[in-house]
């Protein structure tokens, strides 16, 4: 049975876990790519939340066509029909643009643009949501996305996927460090303690 994660992240208890803890612990960064979870506890220590992040990029943008292809498939859809399947950082940031209980044209709109994207592409389309202030911007991308070109979306997405990661990183390490400053590196918000 995998040992359960520390509550508390940090770069620290990070590098100082088991391999099934630090596992655990990314975890909560990466949506369900366990692989990647436990490529990046293999690659510890990190120096610091920016090292994690570096690393977690570099290995994203070094997959295959069909690795990067099963890795976006990883992710769901936006307002996907049953929420409570999708993980709980993925409920965050959808139901801040209140994505997960739409009204019925939205619904309708949304339903018929992971449709027609996943038909195009081969995979959900991705988007960091925290980018972006409002649903209509982010309806905005969606439309302009589904012609894009498929090298071009799918470097775009793992951009948006990497982005994504860095924003729940930060987040985690927010959450354990009294060190509030957004602009500061995420090595001083929650680096080595």
């Amino acid at each position: 049975m995998p040992e359960p994660a520390p509550l508390a992240f940090s770069i620290a208890a990070l590098n100082k876990a088991t391999a099934s803890q630090a596992a655990a612990m990314i975890d909560r960064i990466v949506e369900r790519s366990a692989w990647l979870a436990h490529r990046a506890a293999a690659a510890r220590p990190f120096g610091g939340g920016d090292d994690l992040a570096a690393w977690l990029e570099a290995e994203i943008h070094s997959l295959s066509r069909d690795k990067a292809v099963e890795f976006l498939c990883a992710h769901p859809e936006l307002s996907p029909p049953d929420p409570a399947t999708i993980t709980a950082a993925s409920r965050r940031e959808q139901q801040r643009l209140r994505l997960l209980d739409p009204d019925p044209d939205l619904a309708d709109r949304l339903s018929d643009l992971n449709r027609r994207y996943v038909r195009r592409h081969g995979y959900p389309f991705v988007i960091a949501l925290h980018a972006h202030k409002d649903i209509e911007d982010v309806l905005t991308q969606f439309e302009q996305r589904l012609g894009t070109d498929h090298d071009e979306e799918l470097t775009r997405s793992l951009k948006e996927v990497v982005s994504v990661m860095r924003a729940r990183l930060a987040r985690l390490i927010d959450l354990s460090t009294d060190a509030r400053d957004p602009a500061a590196p995420l090595t001083e918000r929650g680096g080595v303690q």
